[in-house]
């Protein structure tokens, strides 16, 4: 008799040594990954974008050490066990996009006594840690039922078809191909353009981030390869008409998404080795010529360094010149009315005060928004059990589906939860819609809940009780289980 697996044979197989190893490597790239962000930073952010902002003030080696240690310590946390789940991606993106980048800007770039300072930084210490212990794999079972691929295909592609129509009849006076230069030029005109409503700019918004991700995994996980054709054509629409980069570099994301995630082990030491990797390379070995300088800007600023400069920029900003008390988001800033800053939003109050202009929505994570802006350094407690409860929500609703095909379909939404307040992510981002959307498609089938054939006895008259209602749950055995159909 084969004797029982235990859980760290289930944890990882081949025994204690790997799993050790494993920790190990992780704890070692996380190490990697803060130190040539430090590197990045010296040698080329602060260099380059000083006039921005990106400031590198005096700090001590104690304070340095202590930065050090609390953007590490919360990989003490993360466990890479059980079946891969898509929480653990998420969370993953979050640390090392968002995470370690706010850390170190901290230190970088906030002019205050280390003492006062060091405090915030225990506290984003502590929420990252309770985010990596809420996206840990529960052991949610899978229920029985039937994954509606062929109904959702046909109702994204419609949508996306309406979407498409809108913003190309509200934009087609300037829509045009442009350079990454002149992007800002073409989304002044499409902000300015006539006919643009509240129902458009959610109908593109849902499409960059929700619609056109859903495409894009069904085609590269299942090999619907004429969903991607009209992924890319709406990509290309939308940044014809509305300058959005995220839209033509979407494809490009979740290839390389696709490729990080591989069978979902592992993720985020993958994901800290090859961003530390790419961060050195692009900042020492790639010379600042042809498309050079764009390549470095674009992930050296746009993907890891705007994320720590905008919650520095929150924490100086709104504690001075007044919290919102969560007044920013729509619902609770029309009940109250108490919301400080009259029609401009959070991101169009940093780009005035450091920009000189409304037009540079400087929009940022949950943890600048619905942290610092609404409450100060104490927000970031507040906030924390929101993301903890949305990572256990993405599991619970996801259990149903293939964590690969959910992780890339959830790319534009990460895009927009790394970016933007949360619940700006949620409604905005399209959160809410792919939710909806992945309980819909992957329900319990009520109908496979119904009784099936089983002798268990006589009924009292002495007659044959055939009969008998099986329900999901305890107690039920591989044959009273009805089948789980992957796909229809």
């Amino acid at each position: 008799m084969k004797p029982p697996t235990t859980p760290l044979d289930h944890r990882a197989p081949g025994g204690g040594g790997s799993l050790l190893f494993g920790w190990m490597a992780s704890y070692c790239y996380a190490c990697a990954y803060i130190l040539s962000f430090h590197a990045a930073y010296l040698v080329y952010i602060n260099p380059t974008f000083q006039y921005a902002g990106y400031n590198y003030v005096r700090f001590t080696t104690v304070a340095l050490v202590t930065t050090y240690f609390l953007a590490w310590v919360p990989m003490l946390a993360y466990r890479s066990t059980g079946r891969p789940v898509p929480a653990q991606a998420t969370v993953a993106l979050i640390y090392t996009l968002c995470y370690v980048p706010i850390q170190l800007s901290l230190l970088f770039s906030v002019e205050r006594s280390y003492d006062r300072l060091f405090w915030v930084q225990a506290m984003l210490a502590v929420s990252m840690i309770v985010l990596f212990l809420a996206a840990k794999d529960r052991g949610v079972r899978k229920q029985p039922g039937v994954v509606r691929f062929r109904a959702m295909d046909s109702m994204v592609v419609a949508v996306s078809l309406l979407a498409v129509a809108v913003m190309v009849t509200v934009n087609r006076g300037h829509m045009r191909f442009i350079s990454f230069e002149d992007v800002y030029d073409l989304r002044f005109e499409a902000a300015a353009a006539t006919g643009r409503s509240f129902l458009s700019d959610y109908l593109t918004s849902w499409l960059i981030y929700c619609l056109t991700s859903y495409l894009f995994a069904r085609a590269l996980v299942y090999r619907k390869w004429s969903l991607l054709l009209v992924g890319l054509a709406g990509g290309v629409l939308i940044y014809m008409c509305e300058g959005h980069k995220s839209a033509i570099l979407l494809l490009p994301m979740t290839l390389g998404l696709s490729w990080l995630w591989g069978s979902g082990k592992q993720f985020l030491p993958k994901l800290l080795l090859v961003m530390a990797t790419l961060i050195m390379v692009v900042s020492f070995a790639i010379p600042d010529e042809g498309v050079s300088p764009w390549i470095k800007a674009i992930l050296l600023i746009r993907v890891v360094g705007s994320g720590g400069w905008l919650a520095t920029k929150y924490l100086e900003f709104f504690p001075a010149e007044g919290l919102t008390y969560y007044s920013h988001i729509t619902p609770i800033k029309f009940i109250t009315g108490i919301y400080p800053f009259g029609d401009l939003s959070l991101g169009q109050m940093i780009g005035l005060a450091y920009s000189g202009t409304i037009q540079a929505n400087h929009n940022a994570s949950f943890w600048a928004s619905e942290g610092f802006a609404a409450l100060g350094p104490i927000g970031i407690l507040v906030v924390t059990p929101m993301v903890a409860g949305l990572l256990y929500a993405i599991n619970r609703i996801m259990a149903n589906l293939d964590p690969k095909f959910t992780v890339l379909w959830m790319c534009g939404f990460f895009v927009a939860l790394l970016n933007v307040p949360l619940f700006t992510a949620l409604l905005s981002g399209g959160g809410g819609i792919i939710f909806a959307q992945a309980w819909w498609i992957s329900r319990p089938d009520r109908t496979q809940r119904l009784r099936v054939i089983s002798p268990v006895g006589n009924q009292p008259d002495g007659t044959a009780n055939t009969m008998r209602k099986v329900l999901p749950g305890r107690g039920q055995t591989t044959q009273d289980r009805p089948p789980f159909v992957r796909s229809c």
